[in-house]
């Protein structure tokens, strides 16, 4: 992000904070269908449409930068097997043998020289190729240059794991550029993974999401931390191209409270004042959100395990800190980030029964939460109009309001 980005987000920050009233010429948003968290047949749509044609975060790589280190990954539904070729490429195959279907890798994680059925050892290289087949001769049709195991998109960036059940899906970096581009200053890939940890909800997984997408609710459900750490009212939303977003909240400094103030807080000295001063919170299309801070931060994944439930995926990275104990400062950070997490949760499962029950026709979205309308829309369009069930669409509204590309602002 170029200085003169900054400069125009605190800009909005200070808009923001005066305000006595959302933009003039800001439309009154619609209420977002409560259909969309409930139906079956809208969450096929997203579960063909959305998630399995977007790139989504496998996790971090550093169990993956060996020739034969693998890992098995399953959070969309389906087996897939990640895993460092001998030309140093990191390749997502889905764990299923092309004889009888049966996995050619049963260990969560490992490394090999050779990816070997345990049905009837059917062998494949580590680039897919199929091998070696017992008794060959009774497979009078059999092609080996075509059974190799089956490709899912896969690719890396700073560090993090991407994948994409799409085959003909667009670059890893196109599809990440608008938040990409802002995020070079962190030095993804020289951060390290400090504690993962999944949290079961009992709701949609975009009821869950749409609590992180916003601060109109921080003084209500976290007095005690987040709504003293931050100024809710300074809050600037940026809309960006591909259905990803921006939230850059005020901190209140010089009190002690926010994590950069801590003693002996870890820190990313390539990252500039404008992450020191303000929490700037990114979401990636579909389902990733991250609150960077200079400290180290974690990434949160969200799932969907049906319609009405979901997981929650925590990853915290940070600083590489070098040999021994990790620093004393993530002791502090984690309980309270925890804490933060919690007392979110604690309101989503009733949300998601109030939903069910057919006493609530569905979400009244303000100004303050634009994203998440955003964020609705281009589910929308990633789905199609012609597919939607009749009465669970969403009005496309807000494209005038987003974001131009770096590149295109800049001619």
């Amino acid at each position: 992000m170029s200085g003169s980005i900054y400069d125009e987000v605190e800009k909005v920050i200070d808009f923001e904070s005066a305000r006595v009233g959302p933009r003039p010429d800001f439309p009154p948003l619609p209420e977002i269908p409560g259909g969309r968290y409930t139906s079956p047949d809208f969450h096929e749509l997203e579960r063909k449409h959305v998630l399995s044609k977007s790139w989504v975060c496998a996790g971090r790589d550093e169990d993956l930068r060996k020739p034969g280190d693998y890992r098995l990954w399953d959070r969309l539904g389906v087996p897939l097997l990640l895993i460092r070729g001998q030309d140093e490429k990191l390749r997502a195959f889905y764990n299923t043998c092309r004889h009888r279907g049966a996995p050619v890798v049963r260990d969560d994680s490992g490394n090999t020289r050779l990816l070997r059925c345990q049905y009837h050892s059917w062998s494949y290289g580590l680039d897919g190729r199929l091998k070696g087949v017992p008794d060959e001769r009774d497979f009078a049709c059999l092609n080996k240059a075509e059974r190799g195991l089956i490709e899912a998109s896969c690719d890396t960036w700073g560090g993090w794991v991407f994948v994409n059940l799409d085959r003909d899906a667009q670059p890893l970096l196109e599809y990440l550029a608008p938040v990409v581009s802002e995020l070079d200053c962190v030095g993804m890939e020289k951060l390290r993974t400090v504690h993962v940890q999944d949290y079961p909800i009992a709701c949609n997984w975009k009821v869950a999401m749409d609590a992180f997408l916003e601060v109109y609710h921080i003084n209500t459900i976290h007095p005690t931390n987040a709504g003293i750490m931050l100024d809710s009212k300074a809050a600037a939303m940026g809309l960006m191209e591909g259905g990803h977003s921006r939230m850059a909240t005020r901190k209140r400094m010089n009190e002690g409270l926010n994590f950069v103030e801590f003693e002996g807080a870890p820190d990313i000295p390539s990252m500039p004042d404008f992450y020191r001063l303000n929490n700037v919170a990114y979401m990636m299309f579909p389902n990733l959100i991250t609150p960077v801070e200079p400290t180290g931060f974690p990434v949160l994944l969200f799932w969907p395990d049906g319609v009405g439930h979901c997981t929650m995926q925590a990853i915290y990275v940070a600083p590489d800190w070098g040999e021994g104990e990790r620093p004393a400062f993530w002791d502090r950070f984690l309980p309270i980030f925890h804490d933060v997490l919690q007392e979110d949760m604690m309101n989503l499962g009733p949300i998601q029964r109030s939903l069910e029950s057919g006493g609530f026709t569905g979400m009244m979205i303000n100004y303050q939460e634009r994203r998440i309308y955003w964020f609705h829309e281009e589910v929308d369009r990633c789905i199609g109009a012609d597919h939607i069930p009749e009465g669970l669409a969403v009005e496309q509204l807000l494209e005038p309001f987003a974001e131009q590309p770096i590149s295109e602002a800049a001619e």
